[in-house]
This record gives structure tokens, C-alpha cells and sequence, in this order.
């Protein structure tokens, strides 16, 4: 019986080391790129940041060719600044989600936040208060346009349905 036993707990130590080395060599998924906001009002840039994921303002649509670059809470404008920082959470089979915080531009208040891509490659964001049910999911939609100099977009941009 003992000699079962071990012969059970190395099989089981090697099929837990093997299935974790192969996770860890499976490539994770990340959503790096341009997303256009649920709202369509901005694009952010993720991209790697150290060993995270963070979140950058690069496009801000504005309602008239004119107006100002809008500012954040402390009355710096909000074109460059990182509204998103995430680190991986879990990868298994290739899903991954990623964990951190959000920043609301507007008047500094920081949610935490989660992000994973869905089915359809979309980014889904979700920002809440201390648990993720006290909080709002958000589809984000990859964003390939120009992104323009300044965070200036002339207007919201749209995106086709699928």
C-alpha cells in the first residue's frame, strides 16, 4: 500500500508540474492595441507596461473641431494619460484576465477593473466598487483608424456593426 502510495503521489506531482509547464509555455492572449470606448468618446492604447497591461488616452473625440483638449481632475489634459494598469491574473487554455485598477479622468475617482477578450476579439472591460457584481461591464471595440496628433479626434468615431 505505501509503495502505491508514492508511486501515486509522483504521478501526480509529475502530471502537475508537466500540466503547469505547458501552461506556462502556452502564449496568453493579450489585448494590446487601440480600443475605442463603449461611448465611442475615446481610444485607448494598451499595451505592455512592465509586467502589466496599462491603459493610455490617445484619441479623444470632440463635439466641435474647435473645442479644447479636455482636461482631468487636476487641469492637465487628459491626452497621454494612463487611465488603466492591469496585471494577469489567470490564464487557462489560452483565456486570460487581466486585474487592476481604472481611472475616471474626470474627476480622479480609481475602480478597480478587470479586462479579457470575449469571442468576438472585443476587449470587455469591467469597473467596480470591491466586488466585481457592484460594477459595469463595457465592450470595447479594436480601433484601426489614424490616430491623430494632439488625442484630437474631429468626431466620434463609428464602427461598423458586425
Amino acid at each position: 500500500m505505501l509503495r502505491f502510495l508514492r508511486g501515486f503521489w509522483l504521478a501526480a506531482a509529475l502530471f502537475c508540474g508537466g500540466g503547469t509547464a505547458f501552461a506556462a509555455s502556452a502564449p496568453v492572449a493579450a489585448p494590446a492595441g487601440n480600443w475605442l470606448t463603449a461611448d465611442h468618446s475615446a481610444v485607448i492604447q494598451v499595451a505592455p507596461c512592465g509586467g502589466e497591461l496599462c491603459g493610455r488616452i490617445v484619441g479623444i473625440a470632440l463635439k466641435h473641431p474647435g473645442d479644447p483638449m479636455p482636461v482631468d481632475w487636476r487641469g492637465q489634459p487628459q491626452c497621454g494619460e494612463v487611465i488603466l494598469q492591469t496585471a494577469l491574473m489567470r490564464s487557462d487554455g489560452g483565456a486570460a484576465k487581466w486585474v487592476g485598477t481604472v481611472l475616471d479622468p474626470r474627476n480622479g475617482d480609481v475602480y478597480h477593473a478587470s479586462i479579457a477578450l470575449d469571442a468576438n476579439h472585443d476587449l470587455r472591460m469591467r469597473g467596480y466598487l470591491g466586488l466585481p457584481i457592484l460594477g459595469q461591464t463595457q465592450t470595447w471595440q479594436r480601433y484601426d483608424g489614424q490616430i491623430p496628433v494632439g488625442c484630437k479626434l474631429a468626431r466620434a468615431p463609428l464602427v461598423p456593426y458586425r
